[in-house]
């Protein structure tokens, strides 16, 4: 199985748990995601002879639900003109429930990301501020039907 991993290490603030890469300077955020498209051109021929069939992409973080809908649309489609994939791959996404609404996540599931990774670390509010998220329990709550539609 082949796969594609796109890191995305932007983030409004830090989380106190957090040990990946990632960054506050969301000014490089389109900038990167141009050089990102840049990337994928070159890691082409890590595959061998463009026989390996990708069955999935994975959008990972920092905080990917920071990027537009257009941008996810844009890096999949190069994707799919670019390699070899899977006529049903996976396409996960991690998302901030702070970051979810229910028009970004019809924007996400019409893209063809077909798998959510929410990031509710807790239901209760004291742990979140411990953390230093940026919601709250009740937004985690409120996002959650808002991703079976």
């Amino acid at each position: 199985m082949a796969g594609i991993y796109i890191h995305v290490p932007f983030c409004f603030s830090r989380c106190h748990y957090c040990d990946f890469f990632k960054s506050t300077k969301l000014q490089f955020k389109e900038q990167y995601l141009e050089k990102l498209i840049e990337e994928l051109a070159d890691r082409r021929g890590f595959f061998k002879e463009g026989n390996d069939l990708i069955q999935s992409i994975y959008f990972g973080g920092g905080t990917p639900s920071l990027i537009s809908v257009h941008w996810l649309e844009k890096i999949l489609q190069y994707i799919f003109a670019n390699y070899k994939v899977d006529a049903d791959p996976e396409i996960s996404i991690e998302v901030n429930p702070d970051d979810l609404s229910p028009d970004y996540l019809r924007g996400l599931k019409n893209s063809g990301i077909n798998r959510l990774s929410i990031g509710i670390q807790s239901f209760f509010d004291d742990d979140l501020k411990k953390m230093g998220r940026r919601h709250d329990a009740i937004q985690s709550r409120q996002v959650l039907p808002w991703a079976f539609n």
